[in-house]
């Protein structure tokens, strides 16, 4: 089997990648520079430079002779809708052309890595995102992740497409979720308001073992799922776990009100259009931080194909810690 994963220089392609050519597959990694490769995949896989950006002509020798197409890449911070859009939304479209103009008769599967995101938040603690809610994405990222998904559907009839949605994800690489293990180092938490935050999370290696399998089996295509920890977790809980795990030296809450937080990102918006770069946090990234219930169910995943998580999230975030501070990422003060 030859498989072709996108985003291979980021946290979750890369375990995609070790999965698959730990699988026995030949795997073709799709990157914009070798440099930016973790150690571990700079040899042993075939790697073709370019990006999901480029036209579906141009991403032809990534896509020709391959019977798997982990479409992981994308864009996680940028300034305006159009900036997610070009990568999450259309560049999702020039590979599934792309994949069309090929001999199609070789893919057995196009699987889409999505996003909780592209549905949004749930209503509130009696309620939980699953596969039948309407999407009501609520930020850039997701609205770009929802257009993706509806490129993705197109497609459908032309060859197999399976599409999934985590929620939250972390574990060793991740960028994502590094500034809040940075604040919690240094001793300081962050709140908004007074009411509790919940929130799915999955562990990095668990969401790509879950692509991976997704892709296995004839019941998963044309299908949609959430892959998740099977219970959700409280921000002031997790927040305790890794103040035992980190044993910063001191212990602050910041807790701005609403309108000061909103305002300030405010702020960060107009740097943002003075520098011309993405900031954060900004308003988008605000409307992400402000829902209580960021609360999805993989119970569809488990029943479908048998998905369940295996990394506990006192051990993932136990093995994250101790991931950043050996390579540097953190230091506790």
């Amino acid at each position: 089997m030859r498989s072709l994963v996108t985003g291979a220089t980021g946290f979750i392609g890369s375990h995609v990648a070790e999965i698959l050519k730990a699988r026995g597959h030949d795997v073709r990694l799709l990157v914009r520079s070798e440099k930016r490769l973790f150690p571990e995949l700079r040899q042993g896989y075939e790697i073709i430079k370019g990006d999901v950006t480029q036209s579906p002509a141009e991403l032809a020798k990534a896509v020709n002779d391959v019977d798997y197409v982990f479409h992981v890449a994308g864009l996680i911070k940028g300034r305006t809708q159009a900036d997610f859009n070009r990568v999450n939304a259309y560049g999702t479209r020039n590979l599934l052309q792309a994949v069309k103009q090929a001999d199609k008769s070789e893919i057995m599967r196009f699987v889409l890595c999505s996003s909780l995101a592209a549905v949004g938040p749930a209503e509130d603690s009696r309620h939980v995102v699953t596969e039948e809610s309407l999407p009501h994405p609520i930020t850039y990222y997701g609205r770009s992740k929802l257009l993706g998904e509806k490129f993705a559907r197109e497609f459908m009839k032309e060859f197999p497409i399976t599409i999934i949605r985590p929620p939250g994800v972390y574990g060793p690489r991740d960028t994502g979720i590094l500034e809040f293990f940075k604040w919690m180092s240094k001793g300081y938490s962050l709140q908004f308001g007074e009411d509790e935050r919940v929130f799915s999370m999955i562990h990095g290696r668990d969401l790509a073992r879950g692509l991976v399998e997704s892709a296995m089996h004839e019941s998963t295509i044309g299908e949609t799922f959430f892959l998740t920890d099977p219970h959700p977790y409280h921000l002031s809980w997790t927040m305790e776990v890794l103040r035992e795990i980190l044993k910063p030296s001191k212990h602050k809450v910041m807790n701005p009100p609403v309108w000061l937080a909103l305002a300030y990102a405010r702020v960060i918006d107009v740097l943002q259009f003075i520098t011309r770069r993405p900031m954060l946090p900004n308003s988008d990234k605000m409307r992400e931080l402000m829902p209580l219930y960021w609360v999805c169910s993989g119970q569809k995943a488990k029943e479908v194909f048998g998905f369940q998580s295996e990394i506990g999230m006192k051990e993932g975030i136990l093995e994250t810690a101790d991931w950043y501070i050996k390579e540097g990422w953190i230091k506790v003060k």
